[in-house]
């Protein structure tokens, strides 16, 4: 019995190579067939040498994040890093944390496992694990719609371009390329658009082409350049196997056709694409995609007459555009809690290099023994000190003259003229789509005569804070006057400004008016106005815009929400 278990213990370690790349080819394949080569490498994992245990940790790791076991890939990479030793290994389980931590919602994890990861670029002597980085952390950043650090670390991919890894100048250039459509910047991502095939094909990356295939199809298609877009689409599809149509691109860009293929009324065509751009996004598991399916869908099934079926797949959809809405919150406060707590590392670092410095002057002073130069430096940063702490005073001043000019007395929310001044350059400086909300109490003037302005006064005051717990981090909100409010909202479409207008007539008809001293009814009317990076609107046009969505939603009986169209 011990020869035959001896026996089949070295014959599974002679074959531990063979099973490790066997497993990394199934990997980037079929990911489910890697599961019988993981069991057998975990029965054998003792046996295997220090090197072979590391990479299996990285496969496993993948394993688990293929089949979507993520709570596991993370728990695995956590416990496995601490005993890596070679920093190659250390960054692709680094890689594995923060994907496995997107995964499961936790961004602000996922990006301090980014960090690490690129703070051990200067160690790493592979120019392909380097690429490797780099790519994971560009990846991370586009889904945070982080685009400038994302653009950043691009051109570092494509600054290891040194003719021996042409991968690099492809991976470097289908990035710039995404980002350009990603950023709305469809000029500049065209421009590249052809070098990047080119670099691709060159180096045999036809993976990489076919995604940037898919994103030129969707583009066309969402252009209406449908006398180009749709046959190419089309023939892409056509030549795509299963595995590709799964791909994000490849789903959207089936979602693309359904909904061309409605807006011309070919009903059949539509089903086929929209069915197949459902079904490959419940896979997925990614809101994005599932909430564009289920839309394409509704509209299919009004158009087929099926509205009951259609109510259901819109109500859907609305839920999964307040998923969305709600994660792309937590990313944008993860996003911005690592970038600010990076800054104070950075400071804290360079404060200290002072310190050390001036202890290095001190020494030397101590050496020379020269009194009177100790007398000069403690002069000199005795007024240093007392110069400080006046221009702390004269900022903390400043600051505060500056709030008072800036905010409205009663509501302490934006003034007017702060308002317009903050979104005219939002607007003039947009990068993405742009909303504003226009809003005003109704019959608020009957509040005033039938219980006194300090009544009226309490309303504007609690109002304001019923509409400032649901905004979005980064909109801008003012009183443009009397009972006159307004919302700015940057990087939000449409159906985003739609959502938030109806979350602040909500909670201010939720208000309790008990607490003023009298009971009454308090609603809003609201219009809304959008403007995306295409359109050479001002913001005075917006607020024209929105002011006729406005006087809409008071003629339609008030308390309403209104679009202009």
């Amino acid at each position: 019995m011990c020869f035959f278990t001896c026996a089949v213990s070295a014959e599974n370690i002679d074959d531990a190579d063979q099973l490790l790349s066997q497993t990394s080819s199934y990997l980037r394949s079929t990911p489910e067939k890697a599961e019988k080569n993981i069991q057998k490498l975990d029965e054998i994992f003792n046996s295997l040498s220090q090197a072979q245990q590391e990479k299996f940790y990285v496969q496993k790791a993948a394993f688990f994040g293929a089949v979507g076991r993520q709570k596991e890939r993370v728990e695995l990479a956590e416990k496995a890093i601490q005993h890596i030793q070679s920093i190659e290994i250390q960054v692709k389980l680094l890689y594995q944390l923060s994907d496995g931590y997107t995964n499961i919602g936790m961004f602000e994890k996922a990006l301090n496992a980014m960090n690490q990861s690129v703070a051990l670029l200067p160690k790493l002597t592979d120019v392909n694990t380097k690429l490797y980085t780099l790519q994971s952390a560009v990846s991370l950043l586009n889904t945070l719609k982080a685009y400038d650090q994302a653009a950043i670390y691009t051109e570092q991919i494509l600054a290891l371009d040194d003719k021996k890894n042409s991968i690099a100048s492809c991976v470097g250039l289908a990035n710039k390329v995404e980002i350009g459509f990603l950023r709305g910047n469809v000029q500049a991502a065209r421009r590249v658009l052809p070098e990047a095939i080119q670099d691709c094909k060159v180096g045999n990356n036809e993976y990489i082409v076919k995604l940037l295939s898919a994103m030129d199809a969707l583009d066309r298609i969402q252009s209406a350049d449908y006398k180009l877009g749709i046959p190419f689409a089309k023939t892409l599809l056509e030549k795509t196997d299963d595995n590709f149509k799964r791909i994000n691109y490849f789903v959207e860009l089936e979602n693309a056709l359904a909904r061309v293929y409605l807006t011309m009324g070919d009903l059949s065509q539509a089903e086929f694409y929209a069915n197949q751009a459902y079904s490959y996004s419940k896979e997925s598991k990614v809101y994005l995609l599932i909430e564009q399916a289920n839309e394409t869908m509704s509209k299919l099934k009004r158009a087929q007459g099926q509205y009951l079926a259609a109510f259901e797949f819109n109500d859907a959809a609305l839920e999964l555009k307040n998923k969305l809405l709600d994660e792309q919150l937590q990313k944008n406060i993860a996003y911005q809690r690592v970038k600010f707590d990076m800054q104070d590392k950075a400071n804290q670092v360079r404060l200290l290099e002072q310190k050390n410095k001036l202890l290095s002057i001190e020494r030397q002073l101590e050496k020379k023994n020269n009194q009177n130069l100790l007398l000069l430096i403690g002069l000199v940063l005795s007024l240093l000190l007392m110069s400080g702490v006046w221009l702390w005073k004269v900022i903390q001043q400043k600051n505060i003259f500056k709030r008072h000019a800036q905010t409205d007395g009663l509501t302490q929310i934006s003034n007017r003229s702060h308002f317009m001044t903050v979104s005219a350059a939002a607007v003039a400086g947009r990068t993405d789509a742009i909303s504003l909300i226009l809003f005003d109490m109704d019959f608020f003037k009957r509040i005033n005569d039938n219980f006194g302005h300090p009544t009226g006064d309490w309303v504007l005051r609690n109002v304001c804070l019923a509409v400032k717990e649901v905004l979005r981090k980064g909109d801008t909100f003012g009183r443009l006057g009397g009972e006159e409010f307004a919302i700015c909202m940057p990087a939000a479409d449409t159906h985003v400004a739609f959502q938030l207008a109806e979350r602040c007539r909500l909670a201010i008809a939720a208000i309790d008016t008990e607490s003023s001293g009298f009971r009454f009814p308090l609603t809003a009317s609201f219009g809304i106005a959008t403007i995306d990076t295409q359109s050479n609107s001002t913001f005075e046009v917006l607020m024209e815009c929105a002011d006729k969505a406005l006087y809409k939603s008071k003629s339609e009986g008030r308390n309403c929400v209104s679009v202009f169209e």
